[in-house]
């Protein structure tokens, strides 16, 4: 509303909108309740009488504003007879006369437009009533004045008095966004005290301070108050324009620079966490400029290229490139040292393709995973330092922002005496698991004996045949060749036996093969035999039909399942009864499962966890390896091995699942977890 509406009941103020406030000066809080004639004079005479008689008068009035600036008025007024309303009431519409005055006219237009940038600009604009701040500071003594902001600094109730004499004129639409929430209206009657927080006294002082040395303005980032009490940051700024402080108009501005003020605090966090990182003395931080890779990658989408990989094996020299394309922006000491450099400097601007060639195939790995997107890559990667040597490290790649920002950061860390600790104790595991398979073939070397002499018997027998044979001219050709044909299966069937033992007591490195785990149960079982029949245990086979071929080790799944059935074999030893040794495969999914039961005494209760353990046995001369060795081979074909008594009690039971090769039947020794 444009006019001023002002309705009084017995001469005190009960009504006051906000053309009032901007006509008068006076806010709604601080008209109402007041009298009319304390704020204005009394109505005259006439327009008394004319009241009591007509119920409306209209006319112009001189009045003084609260600033002390004298007015004339257009005035309409009504009475409650007149209205409608209750009883003793008088609203009064009134509005500034209009001047034809060309200077007048000139000073209206420009209000206009300084009204129009006051409600159309972004920030928050405020205009102030400053003249109640100019009466306290006029009741101050010369010492004072001389040392403003000392005096206030030990008067803190004093700013706090000037805030509550700061009188809010106007305020834009944006204030109401900022401060709300709530209207115009609310936030107007609030005294300016609620805005400033206690923290942000001192502002509001130095905005003074800077008032009354007639600085031109004054701006500072401070904290304010909403109406519901919300706190923000916001850019506090104050124009002192020419002549405005000594009437008391003030114009002040807002903006909100809370998001503004946050991310500068989380970078300044980040980089704090960064310079921690740097100065870790143990970590070789480093950080790399993948800017011509991260341009690659997108031409290569342009082009239409969806996996990576395949790329890459149609074009193998792209590694090359991707190891050229990036190179160290900065580092640590620690990077420093574990690349061989004298300092940071040798290797700030360097490529990685030199360093990273010997962990081509872990750098390919993590620009694939670059390329599908993931932001953490960590992988074990073999580098050459500067000076020619190899160190081994524990690669971690973090990209903090999108990967088209062409930044990433790089920590490694030395394991190399770890993989040196990690490769002896896998040597040690073969040469234990070649001692013990010397150590069963020992044990077993009656039965060994045995499956010898049965061909070589039987070579023999069969030479004496031939030689009798030959000497009756007309039954040799005949008889001769069958009784060759015996001797070479028999000759066959000793090598055999013969090439199986070397096998076992070989310490040759792994090789994964195409096996028929049937055949693998089939040879271990030959070696066995004799054990088998003499402690008079029958043997079951219970295999499905079209069982698959996996990948492994023919000698250590052999070495498996020999110690399995002779565990068996030695459980059921002086055991009454029958005793029986079941052997079952399976094929479900992507798992072989391979299952050995007896009808032994099985694991003592609880200690099946404990039968895993090396040097741990339930035999009394035993060592407590078989197991353990085992689980070793199992688990580094990638399979699990689990123990436990069988559900109807009498007897232990081992399952045994292994994995089956991917769809393609390629299952590399590294991917087994074997070698490499």
């Amino acid at each position: 509303m444009s006019e001023s509406v002002i309705a009084s009941r017995d001469g005190r103020i009960s009504g006051w909108n906000l053309a009032a406030s901007t006509l008068y000066g006076w806010q709604p809080h601080e008209a109402n309740g007041q009298h009319l004639a304390e704020l204005f004079g009394a109505y005259p005479d006439d327009i008394a009488e004319a009241l009591e008689t007509e119920g409306v008068w209209e006319g112009t009035i001189d009045r003084i504003a609260f600033d002390g600036t004298g007015l004339t008025v257009r005035v309409k007024c009504a009475t409650s007879q007149s209205l409608g309303v209750a009883p003793g009431e008088i609203v009064e519409v009134s509005s500034l006369l209009d001047s034809k005055h060309p200077a007048e006219i000139k000073l209206a237009a420009s209000e206009y437009r300084y009204r129009n940038l006051f409600s159309a600009v972004a920030a928050a604009f405020w205009e102030l009533d400053f003249s109640g701040v100019g009466r306290i500071l006029g009741r101050l003594g010369n010492e004072a004045k001389a040392d403003l902001a000392g005096h206030l600094a030990r008067n803190p109730d004093l700013v706090r008095e000037m805030m509550r004499a700061t009188r809010v004129v106007d305020i834009n639409e944006r204030s109401v966004e900022l401060f709300g929430p709530g209207t115009k209206r609310d936030l107007l009657a609030i005294s300016l005290e609620h805005y400033w927080p206690q923290a942000s006294h001192k502002d509001y002082a130095a905005a003074v301070i800077a008032a009354v040395s007639g600085q031109s303005h004054f701006i500072c980032e401070t904290r304010m108050r909403s109406l519901g009490g919300r706190e923000f940051e916001a850019l506090f700024t104050v124009s002192f324009l020419p002549g405005t402080v000594g009437r008391g108009s003030l114009l002040i501005g807002f903006t909100d620079i809370s998001e503004r003020i946050r991310v500068s605090r989380e970078l300044d966090l980040a980089s704090q966490r960064e310079k921690m990182f740097y100065e870790i003395p143990s970590i070789a931080i480093s950080e790399m400029d993948t800017s011509r890779l991260a341009q690659r990658f997108e031409e290569l989408r342009a082009q239409g290229v969806v996996d990576l990989e395949q790329y890459i094996n149609e074009h193998p020299d792209f590694v090359d490139f991707a190891m050229e394309a990036v190179t160290v922006i900065e580092t640590n000491d620690a990077g420093a040292r574990l690349c061989g450099a004298a300092s940071r400097e040798d290797l700030i601007g360097r490529s990685l393709k030199g360093m990273f060639e010997p962990g081509r195939e872990a750098y390919r790995r993590g620009i694939q995973a670059s390329w599908r997107g993931e932001a953490v890559f960590q992988s074990e990667l073999r580098m050459r330092r500067l000076d020619g040597t190899f160190a081994d490290t524990l690669f971690c790649r973090v990209v903090s922002l999108p990967y088209s920002r062409g930044r990433v950061l790089a920590a490694q860390l030395d394991i190399t005496e770890q993989v040196q600790a990690r490769e002896e104790l896998e040597r040690l595991q073969r040469q234990l698991t070649h001692a013990s398979r010397i150590s069963m073939l020992g044990e077993l070397s009656a039965s060994i004996a045995h499956e010898i002499s049965q061909p070589i018997t039987a070579i023999a027998n069969n030479a004496v045949a031939a030689e009798r044979i030959a000497r009756q001219p007309a039954m040799a050709a005949k008889h001769l060749a069958t009784l060759s044909q015996r001797v070479l299966r028999d000759a066959i069937r000793a090598g055999e036996i013969i090439s199986r033992i070397r096998a076992m007591a070989s310490n040759q490195k792994v090789e994964l093969v195409d096996l028929e785990v049937t055949q693998v149960i089939s040879d271990a079982h030959q070696l066995v035999a004799r054990e088998l029949r003499d402690h008079d245990i029958l043997v079951n086979f219970a295999f499905d039909k079209d069982l698959p071929r996996i990948r492994g080790d023919r000698v250590q799944l052999q070495q498996v399942m020999v110690n399995l059935m002779m565990n068996a074999v030695q459980a059921m030893e002086g055991q009454a009864g029958q005793r029986a040794l079941q052997i079952s495969a399976t094929a479900g999914g992507d798992t072989f499962s391979i299952v050995i039961s007896d009808t032994g005494p099985g694991f003592p209760e609880g200690g099946e966890g404990a039968s895993f353990r090396s040097f741990q046995s339930t035999k009394p001369n035993g060592l407590g390896l078989g197991l353990s060795i085992c689980r070793s081979i199992i688990e580094g074909h990638g399979g699990q091995i689990g123990i436990a008594n069988r559900e109807n009690g009498g007897g232990a039971r081992v399952t045994i699942d292994l994995p089956l090769p991917p769809s393609d039947g390629i299952l590399s020794a590294h991917d087994a977890g074997i070698v490499g």
